[in-house]
């Protein structure tokens, strides 16, 4: 069905293929007027009909217009008007029409700022529009219904958070601006022109850097806020689907400084930044194409543009590989006996540019591995502690280069001149051993990676004040390499030296809890959109001081027919460490005659328990079908419990709990025997492979046991997590420098 929207979307396609065939005439004949007015009306036509259509489609959310299938999906009339709007991107064709506006804001700027490579690189740029203006076509947000309900379906609970009102937009803007970095490269093999392009690409791939990480790093905030499981980066396909174009724009930035500096590097980054841009791409095929659908909770069903994304990767491949190897003897070479002093900054931006390539190639093959296994055999996918055994090594290896080389010129160094510099370095990396050790011995690898994270924090920290008081735009790359030795040194005191422990409050009773006194207040039922709040109050006391710590587990009918749980914990931030306090389960007290138990085991756990014995032997995970993407997809876990009763043949049970945007108890099982005793799957923790059982046993004379009323209780999880404040600063840093170093560039 035709509708205004779809005409607007056609006619910005159409608008495009007048830009670049205008920008086609140019390339071939550089003065021509009349090609160059049609190819930038064409583009301004082409921005000013996507900004028609993402304004019209905002006023359709904003009127509850539920003729639309898309604002059916993610919006409703009791949504807030930030709700609303963050409703504009919460699914897939949204999402789409982010980008394409994004990209067309772009290359408005693009357009006037390419100067003498305007036609060759907006003939580039607009290759990619085409792809992502057909992809929006072929999933549109403007599909009409022809029986519209009187209410949409509303947002995903867990989006209704202000973080995630930025982050989509902010991830698209970073998307949309690798294009112009690959536009830029692929104009240089074109017009053979490879030292040309650096300067003014740099500041959009800077900017890029900027935009990308600041998506990736909200992201990650809002999961440690909002989700509930204690932490900020669970290695999930999809948050890495982010990360690894992110990690190459890095090498990239690296590699153009090199470039300018000392002439070197040409071929490498030519291959960073096409590879940056695929990887965009590329990734958007993974998690959009439904082949993460049964191992990411965030990832998209298909679709059906699966065959559109990969004939976007095949054609950029094809153009971009073709010029490389056509332009491969012209491209020029470093000079014969121009050797690299391994004490130079050279040295170190070539190292960091290895080593950067490298975590990408790893994470990418863990990333990739559902699709990789998916063609040899049974699809999988590698576990956290594949990511951790791979990426603490380079960690470690980023953080000696940071705390090295940084001091270093250019060119051939002495090392009795540098003697004294490494002094500091000495010193810092003690200090950050000794504090480690002291906090307790962890292995080898994490006293290495503290050791040159530390000393990296040290020294850039003093060479960043040195360069502000010269001027402060020369201080980004220090500022930048300060907030990532931060960075690191949150991420060793958070992930290695973070203390949890489960325990369960009586209301009402104050209980001791790693040096902390809870105490469970009366909790509140809230009536709150479609659903129900549990507000869970606890006072919370060490020595002298005292806060209130506010939890909370908000509850609704889920779009499956079952009830839908999504749990907030509450931190209580401090200056070194966090106390992050979240609800697992709670109790009313009114509780059936019988016997009732909490247990928590751990993969290949087994215990005795009344009449039984329980086996814990593993989780299986299998996709809950119906909802229109994965976004709004849960995900039924079953953990394999094998049970027997008093010594008989061992029965396998399968209690289930729904996972994803939601966390909610499926159903119970029967354990064998002739008891009417059963299991029940309250929570499972992927992290440390362990789950919560409530076994209840009904009295075999139920009709002469009347209920019993105890007191109300709260299952919870309580975590100490150190250095979280140093981790969110050293973010900070890394994007205020690479912001202070774009203001230098542009």
């Amino acid at each position: 069905m035709n509708n205004f929207g779809d005409i607007l979307i056609w006619l910005a396609l159409f608008a495009l293929f007048v830009s670049s065939a205008g920008y086609l005439v140019l390339c071939r004949k550089k003065e021509h007027k009349a090609a160059l007015m049609a190819a930038r009306i064409g583009f301004v036509s082409f921005a000013a009909f996507i900004t028609i259509a993402s304004i019209h489609l905002m006023i359709l959310i904003l009127n509850h217009d539920f003729t639309y299938s898309y604002i059916v999906q993610y919006s409703s009339r009791d949504l807030s008007l930030e709700y609303l709007i963050s409703s504009f991107w919460a699914g897939q064709e949204g999402s789409f029409l982010v980008w394409v506006l994004f990209g067309a804001w772009l290359g408005l700027l693009l357009m006037f700022r390419a100067r003498k490579m305007e036609q060759h690189v907006m003939l580039i740029y607009n290759l990619n529009n085409i792809f992502l203006t057909i992809l929006l076509i072929k999933q549109s947000p403007f599909s009409r219904l022809l029986f519209p309900p009187p209410d949409g379906q509303g947002l995903n609970m867990l989006l209704q958070d202000p973080w995630m009102v930025i982050h989509p937009p902010i991830v698209f803007l970073g998307y949309a601006a690798f294009a112009v970095p690959f536009a830029y490269a692929v104009t240089a093999m074109w017009k053979k022109e490879y030292d040309a392009w650096i300067k003014p690409t740099l500041p959009w791939t800077l900017f890029a850097f900027v935009t990308l990480g600041a998506g990736i790093i909200i992201g990650g905030y809002w999961s440690y806020k909002v989700l509930g499981w204690g932490g900020y980066w669970g290695w999930d396909p999809v948050e890495n689907a982010s990360l690894l174009p992110w990690l190459l724009i890095i090498a990239l930035i690296h590699g153009m400084v090199l470039q300018n500096k000392r002439k070197k590097l040409y071929k490498t980054n030519f291959i960073l930044a096409v590879s940056s841009f695929i990887l965009i791409i590329y990734c958007t095929f993974l998690t959009r194409s439904g082949v993460l659908a049964d191992f990411s909770v965030h990832s998209f069903a298909d679709l059906g543009i699966t065959g559109w994304l990969v004939f976007f990767i095949l054609a950029f491949l094809i153009i971009s590989l073709g010029l490389f190897f056509l332009r491969l003897k012209d491209m020029p070479a470093s000079k014969k006996g121009d050797k690299i002093n391994f004490l130079s900054r050279e040295f170190g931006l070539i190292s960091a540019i290895i080593l950067l390539c490298v975590s990408t190639i790893l994470i990418g093959l863990g990333t990739s591995a559902p699709l990789i296994t998916r063609a040899l055999e049974t699809a999988s996918k590698v576990s956290t502690q594949y990511y951790v055994d791979t990426t603490l090594p380079l960690g470690i290896f980023i953080a000696f280069v940071l705390s090295i080389f940084p001091l270093m010129a250019w060119g051939k160094n002495s090392f009795s001149k540098l003697t004294p510099r490494l002094i500091s370095v000495i010193v810092c990396a003690s200090v950050s051993g000794i504090i480690t050790l002291v906090s307790g011995y962890r292995g080898i690898g994490v006293l290495l990676f503290s050791l040159f994270a530390g000393a990296a924090t040290c020294v850039n920290f003093f060479l960043a004040a040195q360069l502000i008081r010269k001027k402060i735009t020369f201080s980004g790359a220090a500022i930048a390499h300060l907030g990532v030795g931060l960075m690191f040194v949150g991420f060793v005191a958070s992930s290695v030296y973070d203390h949890s422990d489960k325990a369960l409050l009586k209301q009402g009773q104050a209980q001791n809890i790693m040096g902390y006194e809870f105490t469970l207040n009366t909790p509140e039922f809230l009536k709150e959109g479609k659903g129900f709040r549990l507000s869970l109050p606890l006072n919370v006391k060490k020595g002298e001081s005292q806060f209130a710590a506010l939890p909370d587990i908000y509850s609704e009918p889920g779009r499956n027919g079952q009830t839908t749980r999504f749990i907030h914990p509450h931190i209580q931030r401090g200056l070194l460490t966090d106390l992050y306090i979240a609800p697992v389960n709670y109790d009313s007290g009114k509780k059936e005659a019988g016997f009732n138990k909490q247990i928590i085991l751990k993969k290949g756990d087994t215990i005795q328990l009344q009449d039984y014995e329980l086996t814990f032997t593993g989780f299986e995970v299998s996709s809950m079908m119906g909802a229109a993407d994965s976004e709004n997809k849960d995900m039924a876990v079953s953990a394999n419990i094998l049970a027997s009763y008093k010594g008989g043949d061992p029965v396998n049970l399968k209690p289930v709990i729904i996972m994803g945007r939601t966390s909610s108890p499926s159903g119970n099982v029967k354990l064998p025997g002739p008891k009417d005793a059963r299991l029940v799957l309250s929570r499972i923790d992927a992290t440390t492979k362990s789950i919560s059982l409530i076994y209840h046993e009904h009295p075999q004379d139920a009709e002469s046991e009347e209920d019993v009323a105890t007191l109300a209780s709260l299952l919870m999880d309580v975590s100490i997590k150190p250095g979280m404040t140093l981790l969110w600063a050293g973010v900070f840093l890394l994007l205020l420098g690479g912001s202070i170093a774009n203001v230098r560039r542009c």
